[in-house]
C-alpha cells in the first residue's frame, strides 16, 4: 500500500484519518483499526475493530 493511498483513506465510521500499523489501519483517535488482507485495505463497517482505551 503506497503512501498517497493513505493519505486518501478516512475512517467509513468517524471520517477521521487512518495510520498504517503492521497489518492494521489505525483511527488517529486510536478507537478503531481495520484489517488488511493481502496488501488490501478493508474498510467495512463490519469489519472495524474497536480498540479498548
Amino acid at each position: 500500500m503506497t503512501d498517497w493511498l493513505t493519505e486518501v483513506l478516512r475512517c467509513p465510521k468517524t471520517g477521521e484519518r487512518l495510520i498504517r500499523q503492521g497489518d492494521y489501519l489505525v483511527t488517529e483517535s486510536r478507537t478503531w483499526r481495520y484489517p488488511i488482507r493481502s496488501g488490501v485495505p478493508v474498510l467495512l463497517p463490519t469489519e472495524a475493530e474497536e480498540i479498548p482505551g
